[in-house]
């Protein structure tokens, strides 16, 4: 993986989305510039040069820029239409589909962008000297589409360059614990990663070796209950598994794995790891013999239970060696508070503050609310009265929410609900189909036009364009008591958006707040300003998609 925006890419897509780009960039600027590049000018192409002031080789380079810019712009048509998720991309049916809608999409966004050029004489930006409008627009239609088919048939070729070879890198966890097991559910789950699960190995405490017992100090970290207890703490995986046998040296780790690439994650919630059998071979010579890339640390208790020299040997001889916590937030995006050692947060990269960078974020806000309030002022209009004629009350609901420094201010939306919604239950999060919600409301919350006159609370400072969302202190008060590490998403300001909320939908229970808790961890720890652009990109494509919260 590679680190991007803050995030981490997956090789295959890097590399899929600069195969492409490159792709784009040769049929486009081939298209675009073939009357300068291939072929002897015209006598109108020479004219149309001189009238700019341009040689031919100036004129050429110029045409290769203009074409650069478009296949980038092309790209974003592709990345709106979501080609770049391989769950996706990897279906024939859905990779036709949006391989014709990202072809429109991207035809018109060009054709509008260079015919914005063309009406404002912006000169060097999205221009191809030697060619008149009609010209410019033609041969842009024309290139895009032969582009777009070379991108299809590269697509296609991709996939099944990856069903035919295995490009993953292979993974053994160390560890069958939850922390092991929610590793394993996250590749699983997130196939596209590059990574692959090999086998599991058990912890030693229960294959024949004493662990170290916890004192009355040390009480056990835990998030609910396993699955086989009827709670939700624990997450899908796949695999069957042998056991290990460790010395108290940790010198000679034994094992003897099954492996769990074909099992399903379902498996793996009824995994049942208190069996053993004999293991047979140090870890370093299975490592080898398994043909393991990264070996991943997964011990619930790693004091007397880590075999230190055996990892060293694998380190040593170039086989990667990682912290749970760190390849599941590689993988997933997020920070996995329910088995989190808080030594993982304090000396970890990230979660880096500067006065600059506040600033930054600031000045980004205000310029964006403001901007936001001229362009939507007319719909918020139109909004407010339709919510007055639907159902008696005000248009706009105030509600107090609480923000940075686990301080209270008011949040302002506009109504969608009905005046004594909350008058027999008491504070309660809303549902599905809730019957509480007006008709002017449902359409409301389907638009996400009931957060507009939130950007009065961005412009007043009380909350960014980006970040995690706010909650009402009764809600605060419950799920700090039952999720840890609860509180830090104070550290910032709430946003109108966030890294959670484009990748987790709308959710009413402890389990879904545990989950957006964890992306916002994440986007806190790495929160930047490209980082917020990408995330304000990706929420215009969930409004767009109707997807999401």
């Amino acid at each position: 993986m590679i680190r991007v925006l803050r995030h981490y890419l997956p090789m295959r897509r890097a590399l899929l989305m600069l195969s492409e780009t490159l792709l784009l960039f040769f049929a486009m600027g081939l298209g675009m510039s073939a009357h300068l590049l291939l072929k002897e000018p015209t006598e109108a192409v020479i004219l149309n040069l001189a009238k700019n002031g341009l040689n031919r080789e100036d004129g050429a380079w110029r045409c290769l820029l203009s074409a650069f810019m478009l296949a980038l712009i092309a790209q974003v048509a592709i990345a709106f239409n979501e080609l770049y998720d391989f769950r996706i991309s990897m279906s024939r049916f859905d990779r036709a589909s949006r391989f014709v809608s990202s072809t429109g999409s991207a035809i018109l966004l060009s054709l509008g962008l260079v015919s914005l050029a063309h009406v404002w004489n912006l000169g060097r930006v999205l221009d191809f000297p030697g060619l008149s409008y009609s010209q410019k627009a033609q041969t842009l239609v024309f290139t895009q589409l032969i582009g777009f088919a070379l991108l299809y048939l590269w697509r296609n070729a991709f996939h099944f360059a990856l069903r035919k070879w295995n490009f993953n890198e292979r993974v053994l966890i160390l560890g069958a614990g939850q922390a092991g097991r929610s590793l394993a559910a996250e590749m699983l789950t997130h196939s596209d990663s590059g990574h692959e699960v090999v086998a599991m190995v058990p912890e030693a405490g229960g294959y024949g070796v004493e662990p170290r017992p916890r004192t009355d100090r040390e009480p056990p970290r835990e998030f609910g209950k396993g699955p086989a207890e009827g709670g939700n703490g624990g997450l899908p995986h796949a695999a069957q598994f042998g056991s290990m046998r460790e010395s108290q040296q940790t010198s000679a780790l034994l094992l003897e794995p099954v492996t769990i690439a074909k099992s399903t994650a379902a498996e793996l919630l009824t995994l049942d790891t208190s069996a053993s059998l004999p293991l047979s071979e140090p870890l370093f010579e299975l490592v080898k013999r398994m043909g393991i890339d990264i070996v991943v640390v997964a011990l619930q208790d790693r004091r007397g239970n880590l075999p230190t020299d055996q990892l060293l040997r694998c380190r040593l001889a170039g086989i990667a060696v990682k912290e749970r916590e760190a390849l599941y937030e590689q993988i997933t995006g997020k920070i996995a508070v329910e088995a989190l050692r808080p030594s993982y947060l304090i000396f970890n990269d990230g979660f880096a503050r500067s006065p600059a960078a506040d600033i930054a974020k600031r000045v980004v806000d205000v310029v964006f609310s403001l901007t936001g309030i001229f362009l939507t002022w007319p719909v918020m209009l139109f909004t407010a009265i339709a919510v007055r004629i639907d159902s008696r009350g005000p248009a706009l609901f105030r509600q107090d929410r609480v923000g940075f420094d686990n301080t209270e201010f008011t949040l302002y939306k506009f109504r969608s609900m009905r005046t004594d919604a909350e008058a027999t239950t008491g504070a309660v999060w809303a549902k599905d189909n809730d019957p509480r919600i007006t008709r002017c409301g449902r359409f409301i919350r389907k638009a996400r036009l009931d957060e507009l006159p939130q950007l009065f609370n961005i412009l007043g400072g009380d909350m960014s364009l980006v970040g995690p969302r706010p909650e009402r202190r009764v809600f605060v008060e419950s799920l700090k008591q039952q999720i840890p590490y609860y509180e830090q998403r104070h550290i910032v300001k709430p946003g109108l958006t966030g890294w959670a909320q484009i990748n987790y939908p709308y959710g009413n229970t402890v389990e879904d707040a545990l989950q957006k808790l964890q992306y916002d961890l994440f986007y806190i720890k790495n929160q930047s300003f490209l980082f917020d652009l990408s995330i304000l990109f990706n929420t215009i494509k969930t409004v767009v998609l109707r997807k999401g919260t």
